[in-house]
């Protein structure tokens, strides 16, 4: 048999699609394993891949193209998993695929179609076989079964007994893997994993959470069987990715790796002499000084921390149980054993109130006036999840908005707005719970904070002074919103409005914000044109535009100056004031990397350049600042210089006259 797996459509946070992960789907390429195993040949088809590299365009044709691409495969069966916030994709591209091909059995998997199954079944014809929980023992018994839909003596599948049929089967059973040890070594030459530009390789290390936090599925799905790979079979593992890929940095994927700290202890003993770097997850109440800088030595260079909430109380009602106060002096260890902390936390629960919310943005306060070389924060938004204690007990009340949250696909076609607002249990993750507080606020503190980020560590911990604590600054800058009727996003320009309102236009504050925000927008232009070809184009007729990672600002404090001066600062308290912070020129700013390198220009050069923040030719900027100051027309070979030194890049050719038809290639 010809199966082919499809992976999830799940986008990156504030949608970036050249940010979207193409690491290998763990899930899938130890399914794919065992597969070939069972004499099938597997394919793994990718969406994300397609789409970061330009080949598939994400827009409302995306479906018929996905299922197109998968039916040139000409597989004898699809197998697509899924996520809740990816199950549109997965169900029109379903859709499609069995509208071309109706006899096509299609299968789908994953925590979403295992607390979903009967429900998803009995809806949706497209799909005709649902594998629940963990299917590495039962995929090839489901395969051998899947022409004749013969799974009674399978455990956990629910099936369609024929296409198109009513009738929805399932038999008992939650299948899972108890010994870890015993699964093939998984496919991930499915992958063309040396193309895909990793800076590290995924490895699963385990599976399972033995904790019971409200709002998680993880321990569902998982059964809240905790389990660890042997340091054998884990360091195995991370060998044979070497050998075949040259990997040395792995990210051992485990919600909780820390749990078993002798398991850890000696997976550090096993590993310590290979030179290979990792990162895990972990909870702040399961690890010590000791385990860390074990960890440490063995080469563990980052760890992700779900903290979830600031306030006790809600750790409580939510079943978290974090102590609150171990946090700060777990993130001291780490960085002084040389380890990268994330933290993260969720705001919009339904017990949540104000005093609640401002415990959680204080926490995260706290965590940007810490060194930025090891920490990174996130905020995010409580997304409703079937097969959670909180689905359970609010799942019947949920309320739709449209808000478009991180991860969650967009609404592409004609009708999926309609299935969304049809189906709320199917599509739980595009809407809220009912809560304590209004909606609005969730909403605007994760949006400003998201927002916030941009303006990167320094500058947004700097903000903080002159507020007391992000609290503060939240509360403030929705005030301002509400008062100002201001009528656009919650970005960076609410963020530089709301700081030159509040602050001043010529204050140096403002200055960080917008210097922060220009170069972020420098770091993400691309250069459009100037390919192939362009040589051909006569010198006066090509088009340059600033290259990535330059900006170009007017009247602005010494930005670079100040940031120095900020962190030479960063255990204070005290903003800067108007005599510190220097007088204010133009400056041309190169970013490199995470640095940055200031120039002082004149306020003529400072013009020149600015012309180049859209694509024009030489003559095209010439021509523009004659008119403006009647009759300086700068340096032609100035300019030649900046297009030598890359500050300025061919950014899109000259129109050329079109060939004639017959000639056209």
């Amino acid at each position: 048999m010809r199966l082919t797996l499809v992976d999830n459509m799940v986008l990156p946070g504030r949608h970036d699609l050249s940010a979207l992960d193409v690491h290998p789907h763990l899930g899938l390429i130890s399914l794919a394993t065992v597969a070939r195993q069972a004499g099938h040949t597997v394919s793994v088809y990718d969406p994300k891949r397609e789409v970061r590299s330009g080949r598939l365009a994400y827009d409302g044709a995306l479906y018929a193209r996905m299922a197109h691409a998968l039916l040139a495969e000409r597989p004898d069966a699809v197998g697509l998993t899924t996520l809740g916030c990816s199950f549109i994709v997965a169900l029109k591209v379903a859709t499609q695929l069995k509208r071309a091909e109706p006899e096509l059995p299609i299968m789908l998997g994953g925590p979403h179609a295992t607390m979903l199954h009967r429900e998803i079944l009995e809806r949706f014809p497209a799909f005709d076989v649902v594998v629940r929980h963990e299917a590495e023992e039962t995929l090839p018994d489901v395969l051998a079964g899947l022409e004749r839909r013969c799974f009674e003596h399978v455990p956990g599948v629910s099936w369609r007994t024929a296409p198109a049929a009513a009738q929805v089967r399932s038999t008992e059973g939650r299948p899972l893997v108890k010994d870890l040890d015993t699964l093939p070594a998984p496919a991930y030459d499915l992958y063309p994993v040396d193309h895909l530009g990793l800076d590290y390789l995924r490895v699963e290390a385990g599976r399972g959470c033995p904790f019971a936090c409200t709002f998680c599925s993880t321990a569902t799905f998982f059964q809240r069987s905790y389990r660890l790979k042997s340091p054998q079979r884990l360091v195995g593992d991370l060998d044979r990715l070497h050998e075949r890929y040259g990997a040395t940095d792995f990210k051992l994927e485990h919600d909780l790796f820390t749990v078993n700290r002798w398991k850890v202890l000696d997976f550090c003993e096993a590993v310590r002499d290979r030179g290979y770097t990792w990162r895990v997850s972990a909870r702040v109440d399961c690890v010590d000084a000791e385990l860390l800088e074990r960890m440490s030595e063995a080469g563990c260079v980052a760890m992700y921390f779900g903290i979830e909430s600031g306030s006790s109380r809600l750790q409580r009602t939510i079943k978290k149980r974090l102590d609150l106060d171990l946090l700060e002096p777990t993130l001291d260890m780490a960085e002084r054993v040389g380890i990268t902390s994330t933290v993260s936390l969720i705001t919009g629960y339904p017990e949540e109130e104000a005093v609640d919310q401002d415990a959680t943005l204080d926490l995260l306060g706290r965590c940007l006036r810490r060194s930025e070389r090891r920490l990174v924060t996130q905020l995010h938004m409580l997304l409703p999840e079937p097969g959670t204690e909180q689905y359970a007990a609010l799942g019947d009340r949920l309320a739709y908005d449209g808000y478009k949250t991180e991860f969650n696909a967009w609404l592409l076609g004609d009708d999926d707005e309609r299935y969304v607002r049809d189906h709320p249990d199917i599509f739980a993750t595009y809407h809220y719970y009912p809560a304590t507080m209004p909606r609005e606020q969730h909403v605007f503190a994760v949006d400003f904070y998201s927002a916030a980020r941009v303006l990167g560590h320094t500058v947004l911990a700097y903000l903080l002074r002159f507020y007391g604590g992000l609290s503060a600054l939240v509360a403030s800058a929705r005030e301002w919103r509400a008062q100002s009727g201001w009528a656009g996003s919650t970005d960076g320009e609410l963020i530089r409005a709301f700081i030159a309102h509040d602050l001043g236009e010529d204050h140096h504050a403002h200055s960080l914000v917008r210097y922060a925000l220009g170069l972020a927008a420098a770091r993400g232009r691309p250069v459009r044109g100037g390919g192939q070809g362009s040589d051909a184009v006569p010198a006066h007729a090509r088009r340059y535009q600033l290259g990535p990672g330059n900006a170009v600002f007017e009247d602005l404090h010494d930005c670079g100056a100040l940031i120095e001066r900020i962190r030479a600062s960063a255990r204070s308290q005290r903003p800067l004031d108007d005599r510190e912070a220097g007088a204010r020129g133009c400056y041309l700013a190169v970013a490199s990397g995470d640095g940055c390198v200031n120039y002082a220009i004149d306020p003529a050069t400072c013009a020149m350049l600015a012309m180049f923040a859209s694509p024009r030719t030489f003559d095209e900027v010439c021509a523009a600042l004659a008119a403006l100051t009647g009759g300086y027309e700068p340096d032609r070979a100035y300019l030649q210089h900046l297009a030598d030194a890359e500050v300025i890049v061919p950014g899109g050719v000259a129109s050329l006259e079109p060939a004639p038809a017959a000639a056209r290639g």
